[in-house]
């Protein structure tokens, strides 16, 4: 009876043993691959970095532009560590060699955990220019942003610029723009922005002569008007594609924008536009693209595309002058920005 007993406490234990050791390999798989490699705390500076401080302590920056100010200009490649807090202030960089600058965060994965902020107000009526209103004005090649959100506070009432970029291979990751006209100047070379948020109401992705792609961001309208003003001088000279990501009213918006709000408007005729595999929310107007203005419409040559779009601003009669793609073709990564892109842009924010 005890040799019994005893025989059947050892097959029940080596049966529960044999089926933990099932479940822990049925668990472990997915923890595996997992894409956990960009989804990690960014709290201290790396090796190397300039440190910007709300706090500075010996050896560190109190601002942005003081931090700039201090990189050699030697074109080699320096990084710039921001902690916590909001930094008032306008900042230009047109130093040589690659320049990476990292906010603090608790989540690397995109914008939604970011708790740094450059901030200033300046309308481009007062500075003199589009560009000069700009609170981040970058006017290099070989630039990375990552986890800071950059802000034009102006409001309503002229021009005013979160951002104006001037340069090829730039990379702006889990970054956020907020202002409410133009926004964004992507004006040359080829620039990426990967789980950005972008806000705004007035052709708030604008430029002339850039070649950018907008990768599984979110785009929100604050007010009525179009998102993008492309305005390059022929059909070679710009192009701006919208890829994976979100179109949907900003929190911040104070009226229903249904309807109201446009893809794009041609500023010059040679605008060239693509929303593609995008979900367009009910803020997206039937027509989907509107003239520059009544007086000149700027429709001859536009391409203004869309592709694999879902939501209930992908539905409705698209302007007469918009074109429906069967694929994505020229208008991939690297029709964009071009066959070394991969060699640049962090494929951590391709691949995720």
């Amino acid at each position: 009876m005890v040799a019994r007993s005893s025989s059947l406490v050892l097959l029940s234990l080596l049966f529960a043993f044999g089926f933990l050791l099932s479940s822990y390999s049925v668990e472990s798989k997915p923890i595996e691959s997992a894409p956990l490699r960009k989804r990690t705390a960014r709290t201290t500076a790396p090796a190397g970095a300039l440190v910007v401080s709300k706090s500075p302590s010996s050896g560190q920056y109190s601002t942005v532009q003081a931090a700039v100010n201090a990189l050699p200009d030697d074109g080699s490649e320096q990084t710039i560590f921001i902690e916590t807090g909001t930094y008032d202030e306008q900042v230009y960089i047109d130093r040589s060699g690659m320049l990476t600058i990292m906010g603090e965060t608790a989540n690397t994965a995109n914008y939604e955990s970011n708790v740094v902020t450059i901030s200033n107000s300046l309308s481009a009526a007062s500075a003199g220019s589009d560009d000069a209103s700009g609170t981040l004005r970058v006017h290099k090649d070989d630039f990375a942003l990552y986890n800071v959100n950059v802000k034009n506070t102006f409001g309503q009432g002229s021009q005013a610029l979160a951002l104006s970029a001037y340069g090829t291979n730039h990379g702006y990751y889990g970054s956020g723009f907020y202002s409410y006209q133009d926004t964004v100047l992507a004006e040359q070379g080829a620039q990426y922005y990967g789980y950005c948020y972008i806000e705004g109401a007035v052709d708030f992705i604008f430029g002339q002569h850039g070649f950018a792609f907008f990768q599984r961001s979110t785009i929100a309208s604050v007010g009525p008007g179009a998102i993008t003003a492309d305005g390059p001088a022929s059909k070679t000279d710009g192009l701006f594609v919208i890829n994976e990501s979100t179109i949907e009213q900003s929190s911040a918006a104070t009226e229903d924008l249904t309807g109201l709000v446009y893809l794009g408007r041609p500023w010059t005729e040679y605008a060239t536009v693509a929303y593609t595999s995008c979900t367009l929310g009910s803020i997206i107007n039937s027509a989907g693209w509107e003239v520059w203005s009544t007086s000149e419409p700027n429709t001859e040559d536009v391409t203004f595309a869309e592709y694999d779009n879902g939501g209930a601003g992908s539905a409705g009669t698209r302007a007469s002058f918009a074109t429906k793609l069967t694929s994505n073709a020229g208008y991939t990564a690297a029709a964009v920005l071009g066959s070394d892109w991969t060699s640049w842009v962090d494929q951590g924010y391709v691949d995720q």
